[in-house]
C-alpha cells in the first residue's frame, strides 16, 4: 500500500538519484500532500494503468512511482534546462520521455503543427496535473488532441488549481500576493530555457469546475466526474493567517464543494464508431508527425 511516507521516501531516493537533493527536491516535498492525494481520487495504486501518457510531471516523480502499474508510460515534459536532470532517471527506469515545447506545438503560430507527437489511440490513460494552467495559448486543441491519442474507452485524470477556491477569493478580497505576481513577470524576463527567452512556471489562467466540464465536453469526452479536491503544500512553519484560511477553506469545501483548492476531472473517450466521418465521431482527421 502506497503512504504518503512511503511516497515521501521514494522521492528521497528518486532525488538522490537525479543529483537534485539540495536543489528541486524541495520542490517534490511541498508537493506531496497534493499528489498522494490525487493519486488516491483516481485510484492509480489500485489498479492497472495500461499505456499511460503523464503530461508535465515535473519533479513529482509520479511516472517512476507508477511505472509498475503500467504497460508501458510516457512522459510529455516541458524543454526546460530545469527538467533535464529527469532524463538518465526515466531511461533507468524505463519511462520513455519527450522533452518538448508546448506553446511551439500548441501556441497561435503558423508553424504550430497543434498535434501531439503520437498516433491515435495510443494510450490506456492520460494524466495532466497542474499543467494546463501554465499554457499561454488556448486549450482547444490540445484538449482534442488528447481525446485522439486516447484509446476508446481510455480515461483522462485532469487537475488544475480551482479559480474559485476559497483560498484564492480571499487573496483577492485581502490583496495578498497581487504585486508578488506582478514582480514575477521581471524577475524572469530574461529567464532562458532552450535557447528561448520564456519561463513557463507562471499561471497563465486558472479554472472552475464548470469551466473545465464544458472544456472537456465541448472536446468530445465523456464526463464521468467533475468536482474539486482540498489539498495544500506542505511548508515548513506555516503562518497562523494561512492556516486559518485553510482550515476555513476544508470546512468550506466540505460543505460547498465548488470552492476546494483544485478542480478535478475523469473523462472517457468515447467508443469510435466506423464508417462514420470525423466530424462525426469527434475523432480529428489528423494524424500525428512520424517521431
Amino acid at each position: 500500500m502506497m503512504t504518503e511516507e512511503k511516497y515521501v521516501a521514494l522521492g528521497r531516493e528518486f532525488s538522490a538519484e537525479a543529483g537534485v537533493l539540495n536543489t528541486l527536491h524541495g520542490y517534490f516535498r511541498q508537493q506531496v500532500p497534493r499528489l498522494h492525494r490525487t493519486c488516491q481520487l483516481f485510484g492509480l495504486y489500485e489498479q492497472p494503468l495500461g499505456d499511460v501518457l503523464e503530461v508535465g510531471p515535473f519533479y513529482s516523480y509520479t511516472p517512476l512511482v507508477l511505472r509498475s502499474q503500467a504497460a508501458t508510460y510516457t512522459v510529455l515534459e516541458g524543454d526546460d534546462p530545469a527538467a533535464h536532470p529527469l532524463k538518465p532517471l526515466y531511461a533507468k527506469h524505463r519511462v520513455n520521455a519527450d522533452f518538448l515545447d508546448l506553446f511551439e506545438m500548441f501556441g497561435p503560430t503558423h508553424s504550430a503543427p497543434h498535434v501531439l507527437p503520437y498516433p491515435d489511440n495510443a494510450f490506456d490513460t492520460v494524466l495532466c496535473w497542474e499543467t494546463m494552467e501554465h499554457f499561454n495559448f488556448s486549450p482547444v486543441k490540445f484538449v482534442r488532441d488528447l481525446l485522439r491519442v486516447l484509446k476508446p474507452g481510455g480515461r483522462a485524470c485532469i487537475t488544475v488549481p480551482n479559480r474559485a477556491s476559497l483560498q484564492g477569493l480571499a487573496g483577492l478580497v485581502l490583496g495578498r500576493g497581487e504585486r508578488a505576481h506582478i514582480e514575477a513577470f521581471f524577475q524572469y524576463e530574461d529567464y532562458v530555457s532552450n535557447g528561448k527567452k520564456a519561463f513557463y512556471g507562471f499561471h497563465w489562467h486558472e479554472y472552475t469546475v464548470t469551466e473545465v466540464s464544458a472544456l472537456f465536453q465541448l472536446a468530445g469526452f465523456e464526463q464521468k466526474h467533475c468536482g474539486t479536491m482540498v489539498a495544500f503544500q506542505a511548508h515548513e512553519g506555516t503562518s497562523l493567517s494561512r492556516k486559518v484560511v485553510r482550515s476555513a477553506n476544508r470546512v468550506v469545501a466540505g460543505l460547498l464543494p465548488r470552492f476546494g483548492t483544485h478542480v478535478v476531472f475523469e473523462g472517457l473517450a468515447p467508443a469510435r464508431q466506423s464508417g462514420l466521418p470525423a466530424d462525426e465521431t469527434g475523432v480529428r482527421p489528423k494524424q500525428a508527425p512520424p517521431r
